[in-house]
């Protein structure tokens, strides 16, 4: 009986800290080169999403997060909130660096980063660190991509940038007012989304 009971505590476990499905997928408008894989969040209605970012082509090649966003990977008319990353990326390992907004990924290599994401969808619940994600299909649409990335910005700056631990709620709240203020379409819509 403690062997049955071992056994199911270790698989709870290893799908509490599942994230996505563990592949890589391109990052929309990156070309094809570039793909992410979701490797751990650690957050609820906002927090730090941990990713790979792997370069398969044969040059250098620029990533931004800015636009990306991260959908549940489950049915989405019961998914928890999406998340939206905004503002700089931190490069694991590199926590004293100053945050970059673009990373430049060599040929053949595989950089792991942090992105501070906000979640998109005010009416859902909130998603937690056993929630796995996978990047959205596509980026937010241009304008609503910049718009959340300057509110997110502004607040963020005003309660001490996007480490001090004040910057937090009010990012969060520039997010949802913006991204409500005129209602885009994105990966992941459900019955949730009905009257939006």
């Amino acid at each position: 009986m403690r062997l049955v009971l071992l056994a199911f505590t270790v698989l709870a476990v290893l799908a509490g800290t599942a994230a996505a499905d563990d592949r890589f997928h391109p990052i929309p408008a990156s070309g094809k080169k570039l793909k992410l894989k979701v490797v751990q969040y650690d957050g609820s209605t906002n927090g730090e999403l941990t990713v790979e970012v792997k370069n398969t082509g044969k040059a250098a090649a620029k990533v931004s997060a800015q636009g990306l966003y991260f959908v549940p990977d489950m049915k989405p008319d019961e998914a928890p909130q999406r998340l939206g990353a905004v503002g700089p990326m931190q490069i694991a390992g590199d926590e004293g660096a100053e945050r970059r907004d673009t990373v430049t990924i060599a040929a053949g290599e595989t950089v792991t980063v942090t992105l501070d994401v906000f979640c998109i969808d005010s009416h859902r619940a909130s998603p937690s660190a056993e929630t796995p994600f996978t990047i959205g299909k596509k980026r937010m649409p241009k304008s609503l991509a910049r718009q959340v990335d300057a509110e997110g910005r502004k607040a963020a700056k005003a309660a001490g940038g996007f480490g001090a631990a004040a910057a937090k709620s009010e990012v969060q709240d520039a997010v949802w007012k913006t991204r409500d203020k005129d209602w885009v379409k994105l990966d992941g819509e459900g019955v949730q989304e009905a009257d939006k």
